[in-house]
C-alpha cells in the first residue's frame, strides 16, 4: 500500500529521524502539506474574487450625502439628453449645487408637487424619438420612473430656491450658494 509516496514499510520500519528514509517521508509529508494548503489558499481566494460585490466609486459627499460616479454618469446622461452642458466638472457641481440646495429647500418650507414632477418627466420622455428609446434610456443607466422622480424633485426645488433667493436682486441667488458651499461639508 502506497501513502504520499512512502510504502507500508516506511510507516512500519525503524524509521528514526536520523535515517535516510525517515528523512525522504517527513519530506514527502511537509511536501503533501505544503500543496494542500496552497490549493486551499487558491480556492479560498477564488470564492472571495466570486463573492465580491462591485463597490461604487465615490466622487464627492456633500454633507454626509455621497455623490456616486453613477449619480454623475446618469446626470450627464440625463443633461445631454435635455440638450445641456455634459461636462463632467459641471455637472459635477451642479450635483453638489443640488445636494446645498435641497437642504435649503427644506429649510425654506419649500414643497416639490407630485404634478411638477410629472410634468418634468413628460418634458422628458418627449426628448425621445419613441416610448421605447425612454425605456432603453432607463434601463441602460439602470433607473426606473421612482429614481427619475427624485432626480426631478431636487432640480425642482434647485430652481425653486432660486427664483425665491434671486427675488428682485439678480446675483443674489449665487451670493448664496457661494457661501453655502464655504459652510458646507465638501469632500
Amino acid at each position: 500500500m502506497q501513502f504520499l509516496g512512502a510504502s507500508e514499510k516506511d510507516f512500519t520500519g525503524d524509521i528514526g529521524f536520523d535515517n535516510e528514509n525517515g528523512n525522504v517521508l517527513i519530506l514527502r509529508i511537509i511536501a503533501m502539506l505544503i500543496r494542500s494548503l496552497l490549493i486551499f489558499i487558491l480556492a479560498a481566494s477564488l470564492s472571495v474574487t466570486a463573492d465580491a460585490e462591485v463597490v461604487e466609486r465615490i466622487v464627492a459627499v456633500v454633507n454626509d450625502k455621497v455623490i456616486t460616479m453613477s449619480d454623475l454618469e446618469e446626470e450627464t446622461a440625463i443633461r445631454r439628453q435635455f440638450g445641456f452642458s455634459a461636462d463632467k466638472a459641471e455637472v459635477l457641481n451642479y450635483l453638489i449645487e443640488r445636494e446645498i440646495v435641497s437642504a435649503e429647500a427644506g429649510r425654506l418650507g419649500l414643497t416639490v408637487t407630485m404634478d411638477d414632477v410629472t410634468k418634468e418627466i413628460v418634458r422628458f420622455e418627449e426628448t425621445f424619438p419613441s416610448r421605447s428609446e425612454f425605456n432603453l434610456f432607463l434601463e441602460s443607466y439602470e433607473l426606473d420612473i421612482k429614481d427619475l422622480s427624485r432626480r426631478f424633485a431636487s432640480s425642482i426645488a434647485v430652481d425653486k430656491v432660486r427664483e425665491q433667493k434671486e427675488g428682485t436682486s439678480a446675483g443674489r441667488y449665487d451670493k448664496w450658494l457661494s457661501e453655502a458651499k464655504k459652510k458646507a461639508d465638501i469632500k
